[in-house]
C-alpha cells in the first residue's frame, strides 16, 4: 500500500464525504479499503460522527476489524455500540486478541457477555479481560508461538512455513522470538528466529534455546514493561503467571502505544492539565466540557497559590515605596526562579521515570543539582548586577538584585529537586508536580528572599 501525504489524505476525506452525502456508501467503503489501516483511521477521525457511523456500517468485516485496531479505544467503542452484536462479534474475531480485549473492556458488561457467546475466538480473548489495561496482561496478545524442547529445528521451520501459508489472503506475522515451554506450559527458554534458520535440521530446540529468558509478570505495570523492553533491547517480552506459565506476549508495537500515551499524560501534567480523559483522545475529539474540567482545578489551585505572591508584595509595600527601583526587577527575579525550577523538576522527573534516580537518592540528587545551581547563580547573578548597573540604579540595589538571583536559583533548585522525589516516595505521580505549580510556589518565596536581602543590603531600608 502507498503511504499518503497529509494533502492526499485531506483530498481523500473530501472524496469519502462526498460519496457518503450522495448515498454511495459502497463506493466510500471501497475508497477507504484502498488505504493503509493507519490512514483509514485518520480519514475516519476527520468525518463527522453521523457520517463516520454510516461508513463503518458499510465496511466489510476484515476492513472494519483493521480500522478498529487503529482507532482510539473510546472512539472504537462508540462506533461498536451502533453495530449489531452478531456482526460485531465477527469483527472482534478478525481483530488481534489484545485489541479485541481492549475494545470489549470499553463496552457495557451485558453486551460483552453477548459478544463472547457469539465469538468463535472467545477463548483467546476472554483470559485477557481479567487484567487492567495498564498492566502487561492488559497489553499482551495470546497469539504467539510456543515450542516444546523436544522439537527439532526442521520441524519448527516447517511449522512456521505452514503457518505463513495457511491462508494466502491472511497477513501472518512471524515472530522474531520463539518461546520454549515445558509440559506444564512453564517458560523455560527462548530461540532467536535467525539462530533457528541457521541451525542444523535435527538440532533439538532444547539444545538451541537460551534458558536465560527475560519475562514479566502479568500484573506488571505497563511503564515497567516498557522500561524492561528498552533496557534489554527486546522486540517482544513474554508474560507469565505466578507459576511462570506462559500466558501471552507483549510486542514492540504495543509498547510504542504505551510510551506515546504515557508521554502525552506527562506533558499534560507538566502543563497543569489533568490527563483524564484527554490523553487518549485526539485533539478534535475532545469535548469543550472535558477540556474545561481538566484545566479548571489546576488553574484554581494556581490562582490561590498566585495570591500568595500578592500578599508578599503587600507585606513589603513600605520598602517598595521607599525604593521604587526595586519593583523594576521583580519580573526578572520571579522569572529566573520559575525557569530554574521548571528546568530542575523536568530533569529530576525524567530521571525518576527512567529509574536513574530513586527517592532514597534525594540528598545525592540535591547535592548534584545545588552545585549546578551555584554555577548558574554566579553567572546569572553577575549578569543581573551588570543589567542593574546599566539601568542606572543605586549600586546597593544592583547588589541586592545580584545576590537575590544567586539565592533564588539555589532555592528553586532545592525545591524542584526534593518535591518530585518526596512525591514519588509517598506514591504520588511526580509529573503532577507540574511546571506551573512549581513556578507559582517559587515566585512568592523568591520575592520574600528578594525583599529580605534588600533590607539587609540597602541602607535606607
Amino acid at each position: 500500500m502507498t503511504i499518503h501525504s497529509p494533502e492526499v489524505l485531506e483530498r481523500t476525506v473530501d472524496q469519502v464525504r462526498a460519496l457518503i452525502r450522495s448515498g454511495h456508501y459502497a463506493a466510500a467503503a471501497e475508497r477507504l479499503r484502498e488505504l493503509h489501516p493507519a490512514d483509514r483511521a485518520e480519514v475516519v477521525l476527520r468525518l463527522p460522527e453521523d457520517e463516520r457511523e454510516d461508513l463503518v456500517a458499510h465496511l466489510d468485516v476484515e476492513t472494519a476489524a483493521e480500522l478498529f485496531e487503529e482507532l482510539d479505544e473510546e472512539i472504537a467503542a462508540d462506533l461498536a455500540d451502533d453495530i449489531h452484536p452478531e456482526r460485531l462479534a465477527d469483527i472482534l474475531d478478525e481483530m488481534e486478541p489484545d485489541d479485541a480485549a481492549d475494545l470489549l473492556g470499553d463496552l457495557p458488561p451485558e453486551l460483552v457477555q453477548t459478544l463472547l457467546d457469539e465469538m468463535e475466538e472467545a477463548a483467546e480473548v476472554e483470559p485477557l479481560l481479567q487484567y487492567p489495561d495498564e498492566t502487561a496482561g492488559g497489553l499482551m496478545t495470546t497469539a504467539f508461538v510456543a515450542l516444546q524442547q523436544d522439537a527439532t529445528a526442521d520441524d519448527v521451520i516447517a511449522f512456521l512455513r505452514a503457518l505463513k501459508q495457511q491462508d494466502a489472503d491472511e497477513d501472518v506475522d512471524l515472530p522474531f522470538y520463539l518461546f520454549v515451554i515445558d509440559d506444564q506450559q512453564r517458560l523455560v527458554g527462548v530461540v532467536d528466529l535467525r539462530e533457528l534458520v541457521a541451525a542444523p535440521p535435527h538440532t533439538r530446540i532444547g539444545d538451541l534455546m537460551d534458558p536465560q529468558v527475560i519475562a514479566v509478570d502479568a500484573w506488571t505495570d505497563q511503564e515497567e514493561v516498557a522500561r524492561v523492553m528498552k533496557k534489554y533491547d527486546l522486540a517482544a517480552v513474554p508474560v507469565v503467571d505466578d507459576q511462570r506459565r506462559l500466558v501471552g506476549v507483549v510486542t514492540y508495537d504495543d509498547i510504542m502505544h504505551v510510551l506515546e500515551e504515557e508521554a502525552g499524560e506527562d506533558f499534560l501534567h507538566m502543563g497543569g492539565v489533568e490527563s483524564e480523559p484527554l490523553a487518549e483522545k485526539p485533539y478534535w475529539e475532545q469535548r469543550l466540557w472535558e477540556i474545561f474540567r481538566s484545566r479548571f482545578p489546576w488553574l484554581l489551585l494556581l490562582f490561590v497559590a498566585g495570591s500568595y505572591t500578592g500578599s508578599v508584595l503587600r507585606m513589603f509595600d513600605a520598602e517598595l515605596r521607599k525604593v521604587i527601583s526595586l519593583s523594576i526587577f521583580i519580573p526578572l527575579i520571579i522569572g529566573t526562579g520559575g525557569n530554574v525550577g521548571s528546568q530542575t523538576v523536568a530533569t529530576v522527573i525524567r530521571a525518576l521515570v527512567l529509574k536513574e534516580v530513586r527517592p532514597r537518592d534525594a540528598l545525592r540528587a540535591w547535592w548534584r543539582e545545588v552545585r549546578v545551581a551555584v554555577l548558574l547563580g554566579v553567572a546569572i547573578g553577575a549578569l543581573g548586577f551588570v543589567r542593574a548597573a546599566l539601568w542606572g540604579v543605586d549600586p546597593h540595589v544592583a547588589w541586592a538584585v545580584s545576590l537575590t538571583i544567586f539565592a533564588v536559583i539555589l532555592w528553586a533548585s532545592t525545591v524542584a529537586t526534593f518535591i518530585p522525589l518526596v512525591a514519588s516516595a509517598v506514591g504520588i505521580d511526580p509529573t503532577h508536580i507540574s511546571g506551573p505549580l512549581m513556578s507559582t510556589l517559587i515566585d512568592g518565596t523568591g520575592l520574600m528572599i528578594y525583599f529580605l536581602i534588600a533590607r539587609a543590603v540597602i541602607p535606607e531600608l
